[in-house]
């Protein structure tokens, strides 16, 4: 009983220095430099809206060379000259 009472104690002392460390690495680690670096010359990284700013991917308008995220289309659609139809 003394046996499994230490080698227990070991066991969960041996796992809470584990997640210490593991706590540690987590707060130190600093993200990898070499993807903000490299030039993004091609798909949807390299294109931006041209009123915010933002990256592209899901919402950024190509056509017609608006090349502007959704939200930022649907505030200035008017003055752009676009109607609602429906």
């Amino acid at each position: 009983s003394f046996k499994k009472l230490t080698s227990s104690l070991c066991l969960i002392l041996c796992f809470s220095q584990i997640l210490s460390t593991h706590i540690k690495m987590a707060e130190t680690r600093t993200p990898n430099k070499l993807y903000s670096t490299h030039p993004k010359n091609y798909g949807k990284g390299s294109r931006q809206c041209r009123m915010s700013g933002r990256k592209g991917g899901m919402g950024l308008i190509r056509k017609y060379g608006i090349n502007m995220k959704r939200q930022a289309f649907r505030e200035n659609a008017l003055a752009m000259g676009w109607e609602k139809y429906s």
